[in-house]
């Protein structure tokens, strides 16, 4: 497309973190990679309070924490009527404009292809392919259509190999033997391939200034294959299964290291380029905390008669049941809805004698709810299970601070927490299993990029970083700061940073329906996440 060229090119990596990364560079596995980070500036990202690809995702591409963007969770959750109920976040729960918006209204292009809460896609000057969107709905999901057609006619787009296998993944997310795991590493291996194809073909047809595109497979792999290619772990696990699926698990990151350089080259010698995750990766602990269990011993929570108990260490449901319908709502104070946002809900009474707790009580309820918490012990280690709980003010302070869940919890071992009803608050996992980590990447290289290992840098500063790349001015209420020590003073003193008052409203010109067969598929897809 004539007259663009691409100035700064986003590469996500959901999930990403340098534990892992710099061992497979040192291997041999990702050479780029190793490349990039050697002649350019690398730091750690610090995610969100709790590190979650929707809030983290939306707080790097907007520069604005959770309080103040609106997204908290895949869903989200209404208290509204007489028992709680929640809906998916889709791009309307985005309450301040993102990169590719600003982008497009200081008169550039931008490409965003597989970002989370992107669908339905608000009009820009360039093409949106959202995340989460069921390989039924893609085609349609994209802005705009002619680019859909132009995808088509260059046979690089199939939407099924771009989405999910829901039955798979809902199976998957609980932990797979180690017989299954070869099949769940080759469909990322080709849905990473037909995304790269997607991003190759968009920056020759139709080149942006900002593009941008996110590879989520790196989350959806380490969450099950961790163990098999972690030095500290991988010596353990010597099957034939295992061996397979360990190269294959290389086999998807070295494909992923090429990826990273054929992109570096076709954006050119003058883009700069950002490598960036929403978050890292940890081994989890061997144990699973039941929320609603525990809610349920402190007198808070009451079940639908019938309930079985989970005998098989799960986060959620496998079937299509919600976790809601589980719940005694006439009996129930507090509880958790999804495993994702590793959130308890308080639900505050609507009248006097209704249920959950009177307003003029929460404030000592939500005290004696994180005391508890706070002093639970695993009886068979002694050792805390939860080592921080968040307020909402704490946690997501800011203009949309009462949408937020009311408490938050970090866990000794980072884990998700458990929805379930079980026989006790604490069981056993039953396979190796991995999870979120604070602690994410950031790497960049190009044009007036520093050779340097900074301090870690936070979330936020991703957005207002990628502006300035891009030679636009920085919104004043931004919460995220540029990153100048990633640039070379020349470059900065040539390019100072600019700041300006005011910006795009939030939502402008966004469509923001979804049918009920779109919410329905989505929701499907979250489910078979094992979020819900």
């Amino acid at each position: 497309m004539a007259g663009h060229e691409i100035r700064t090119l986003l590469i996500g990596l959901d999930g990403a973190t340098f534990t892992l990364l710099d061992t497979l560079v040192a291997e041999g596995v990702m050479p780029v990679l190793g490349q990039v980070m050697e002649a350019g500036a690398r730091a750690v990202l610090r995610s969100t309070i709790h590190p979650l690809t929707p809030p983290a995702w939306t707080t790097m591409t907007t520069g604005h924490s959770p309080g103040n963007h609106g997204v908290f969770d895949f869903i989200r959750v209404d208290r509204q009527g007489g028992r709680p109920s929640y809906t998916l976040a889709t791009s309307a729960d985005v309450m301040v404009p993102t990169i590719w918006q600003l982008a497009s209204e200081a008169g550039l292009r931008a490409t965003t292809l597989n970002f989370p809460v992107t669908f339905p896609a608000k009009p820009i000057e360039g093409v949106v392919i959202p995340g989460y969107v069921p390989w039924s709905y893609l085609g349609r999901a994209i802005h705009p259509r002619e680019t859909y057609r132009m995808l088509k006619a260059e046979g690089v787009f199939k939407a099924s190999e771009m989405s999910t296998d829901w039955q798979h993944e809902r199976k998957a997310v609980q932990g797979l033997a180690e017989n299954q795991l070869e099949d769940w590493v080759r469909f990322h291996i080709t849905r990473e391939e037909r995304w790269f194809q997607t991003m190759m073909t968009l920056m020759k047809q139709e080149p942006s200034e900002l593009s941008a595109v996110l590879f989520d497979g790196v989350d959806r792999i380490q969450h099950l294959c961790w163990h098999l290619v972690d030095p500290a772990t991988r010596d353990e696990y010597q099957t034939e299964d295992a061996r397979r699926t360990r190269e294959l698990v290389l086999e998807y990151f070295r494909n992923v290291d090429g990826y990273i350089g054929r992109m570096i080259e076709a954006a050119g010698s003058q883009a700069q380029i950002f490598i960036v995750s929403d978050h890292g990766f940890t081994r989890s602990g061997k144990r699973i905390f039941y929320a609603n269990t525990w809610l349920e011993e402190m007198g808070h929570l009451g079940w639908v008669e019938g309930t079985p108990l989970d005998d098989q260490g799960r986060v959620a449901l496998d079937e299509n049941t919600e976790a809601s319908t589980l719940i005694d709502w006439s009996k129930t104070g507090a509880y958790a809805l999804s495993s994702s946002s590793n959130a308890i809900f308080i639900r505050q009474a609507t009248g006097p004698g209704g249920p959950g707790v009177p307003t003029e009580d929460y404030a000592a309820f939500r005290a004696r709810l994180i005391e508890g918490l706070l002093a639970l012990k695993d009886p068979e280690t002694g050792k805390p299970v939860i080592a921080r709980v968040f307020t909402r003010e704490e946690a997501f302070p800011g203009a949309h601070t009462d949408r937020a869940p009311d408490l938050t919890l970090m866990l000794h071992d980072y884990s998700f927490l458990s929805v379930l009803r079980a026989d006790a608050p604490l069981k056993d996992r039953q396979v190796p299993y991995a999870t979120h980590h604070p602690d994410g990447i950031f790497v960049a290289i190009g044009p007036g990029i520093a050779t340097a290992d900074l301090t870690s840098l936070q979330i936020a500063d991703v957005a207002p970083t990628v502006l300035h790349s891009l030679g636009l001015s920085v919104p004043e209420d931004m919460e995220g700061r540029v990153a100048e020590a990633a640039f070379e003073d020349d470059w900065l003193r040539a390019r100072p940073v600019q700041a300006r008052v005011g910006g795009m409203a939030a939502g402008d010109g966004a469509d923001t329906a979804l049918s009920a067969e779109a919410e329905a598929q989505i929701k499907e897809r979250l489910k078979s996440l094992g979020y819900l």
